[in-house]
């Protein structure tokens, strides 16, 4: 089974008349030659999906690959037989199996398993109905069990949709124990099913099917025909709603928003309306407009996104406004990078990825004015241009709508992500304080812990192996299977890595992953968030390291492997400083070291304080460790 998922098509490029289109303006027609162009590009897939069900689910496959094809990212599927979505998870040897997919999308009729509910609710007994929607839970939860015994795929499964009329009519909802509540109910439970398994995710088909309209989505007609629920206006919104999933899947999150200001964040222009002046509030649909849109904007600071400006303005002015319209919901303190100036535009977000030290490709950018978002598609093509519509009343929905921030799970430390950066730009301003490096890394009074995971630990690890770049030897991107697997098996042995300060708690920053199959273990996985770098934090969690496997002889020596990447030059000498010695090195840059018991010393990093075992912020450390010095 796959281990790995690529982050980069490899073997050919995405059309350019597809890669970057807006997938709302393709035609069913324009569906179908696209995917046929597709084909004939001969594109090696980043993301295999397996489709199952109880019901015909063509076409809905070519969408999906189109759709994801927009977003630059390449797809193969495969379609299962029909209705047979539990065989195909419990034969080791079908075709689902040996396709070895990354994400298995699962969608069942009512009408399939069981018929009553759909034809005869009315006349069914309280117990009957409750004994149906059970007999569905259990045979999805079992269904999940086995696909995570034969697949290493992540599970995307279905809902199921509310009638768009009752069979008894409006007095249904008089009526306990009535059709709509059952399909309510029913949902709820499956999303309470599901919510603890890590690889195992709802998709809200009911939703989806809400926004495009019941009516236009299903179709009596076309079920009897060809068993096909679902009828061509609901497709490209369900694709777009899977695509969302496969973006998280393969940690395609963008971590920041950058937002201009005037006719932006607030109607008018500062500098010339004044504070009190500018349109944000309540009174007037305008105002009432960029207040919804604040509030938007707070919901995804809520969610991790970090939050910047990027504004041509007089700095004093800015700050008087948030200072004094106490009516808008955001505050500067909301925002963890800031540029307020006249310089171009393009200047400001090259400072505001290099103050926060995350790359312009993390960087979505939200402008008013055609012409900066033209400058800024045209000068940074990584970042992620959001020319936002002429009418305010339209910005929080755009916000909502746009897929860059999708992410499968919100972890604490996506939660404290305002937080940290606060705290780093804090660390900045104390660096400055101090005319050498040691005197202030000593001032910062570092704490890492290193420490084996538990299970609640999964979703961050998860995130660390999909979004870390820098500070990545390896860039091994694994899934969650894979990571609950780690967890698991004898054969990996996992460490997290905590870390706090003078500042605050930075949380979990980073991870190694030793594969003890060999007689010499070798390191999987190293990487650490790019918010830790530049402390030698790196160091000490290698000195955890040689603790736990050279200094007590348990092994004869540690091999170590470089593989260089576009982003990850700052870690490319890590393993030369710590001592390791290089084995090899091959024709693509990737390069094996080794490092003996007899060899390994502690390096030192005496400002750090370093504990094995549990959280530091938790009642007990197994063991401390001195840290080189």
């Amino acid at each position: 089974m796959s281990t790995v998922l690529q982050n980069t098509a490899l073997g050919g490029e995405i059309p350019a008349e597809i890669l970057g289109a807006d997938f709302r303006c393709f035609s069913a027609k324009d569906v179908a030659l696209a995917c046929r162009r597709l084909q004939t590009a001969a594109l090696e897939p980043q993301v295999r999906i397996a489709y199952l069900g109880s019901h015909t689910l063509e076409p809905l496959p070519d969408y999906v690959t189109v759709r994801n094809a927009c977003d630059g990212i390449v797809t193969r599927h495969m379609v299962g037989q029909f209705n047979q979505y539990f065989q195909c998870v419990l034969d080791e040897q079908s075709e689902l199996v040996a396709f070895d997919p990354n994400l298995i999308f699962l969608s069942l009729s009512m009408r399939d398993l069981a018929p009553s509910i759909c034809h005869e609710f009315g006349l069914l007994s309280d117990e009957a109905k409750r004994q149906e929607s059970q007999k569905i839970l259990a045979m999805i939860s079992e269904w999940v069990a086995a696909a995570e015994k034969t697949t290493n795929a992540s599970l995307v499964i279905c809902n199921f949709c509310v009638p768009e009329r009752a069979q008894i009519g409006i007095a249904d909802l008089k009526s306990a124990s009535g059709e709509i509540e059952f399909y309510l109910r029913l949902n709820i439970d499956l999303l309470h099913l599901l919510r603890p398994i890590p690889r195992a995710f709802l998709l809200d088909l009911d939703r989806v099917a809400s926004r495009v309209g019941k009516s236009a989505t299903f179709s009596s007609q076309m079920y009897y025909l060809a068993h096909m629920e679902w009828q061509e206006p609901l497709l490209p919104e369900l694709a777009d709603e899977l695509a969302r999933y496969v973006r998280a899947l393969l940690g395609r999150t963008r971590k920041c928003l950058v937002l201009d200001l005037d006719n932006t964040l607030w109607g008018g222009i500062v500098g010339e309306e004044g504070p009190s002046g500018i349109k944000v509030g309540t009174g007037d649909p305008e105002s009432e407009a960029y207040l919804s849109f604040q509030h938007q904007i707070r919901a995804l600071k809520s969610r991790g996104v970090i939050l910047a400006i990027a504004s041509k303005n007089n700095h004093d002015d800015v700050t008087e406004a948030f200072a004094t319209r106490k009516d808008m919901p955001l505050k500067l303190d909301d925002f963890s990078a800031i540029e307020i100036n006249w310089n171009n535009k393009q200047e400001s977000l090259l400072k505001i990825a290099e103050n926060l030290n995350i790359g312009l490709e993390s960087l979505v950018f939200a402008d008013d004015s055609p012409a900066e978002c033209a400058l800024i598609r045209q000068t940074l093509p990584e970042v992620t241009v959001l020319q936002l519509p002429p009418d305010p009343a339209d910005f929080a929905d755009l916000i909502k709508r746009i897929p860059e921030f999708e992410t499968l799970q919100i972890t604490e430390d996506d939660r404290s992500k305002t937080r940290q950066y606060f705290e780093n730009r804090k660390r900045r301003d104390r660096q400055r304080m101090f005319g050498d490096t040691r005197t202030y890394l000593r001032s910062l009074e570092t704490k890492v812990t290193v420490r084996r995971p538990s299970p609640g630990d999964v979703p961050r690890i998860h995130q660390l192996f999909l979004k870390t770049n820098q500070f990545n030897l390896t860039t091994r991107r694994y899934s969650r299977s894979n990571v609950a697997r780690f967890l698991s098996e004898p054969r990996h042995e996992l460490y997290v890595v905590d870390a706090s300060d003078h500042f605050g708690d930075m949380g979990t920053i980073g991870l190694v992953l030793i594969d003890t199959a060999a007689d010499e273990p070798s390191i999987d996985s190293f990487l650490m968030s790019c918010r830790a770098m530049g402390r030698e934090i790196e160091t000490a969690i290698m000195n955890s390291i040689k603790h736990v496997y050279l200094t007590p002889g348990r092994v004869p020596a540690l091999r170590a492997v470089y593989v260089p990447t576009a982003k990850n030059s700052p870690a490319k000498s890590f393993y030369e400083k710590q001592g390791f010695t290089l084995v090899e090195s091959s024709p693509t840059g990737a390069k094996t070291y080794r490092l003996s018991a007899s060899d390994a010393h502690l390096i030192d990093c005496a400002h750090i304080d370093v504990s094995m075992g549990e959280r530091s912020d938790e009642s007990k450390h197994d063991s401390s460790l001195e840290c080189g010095g």
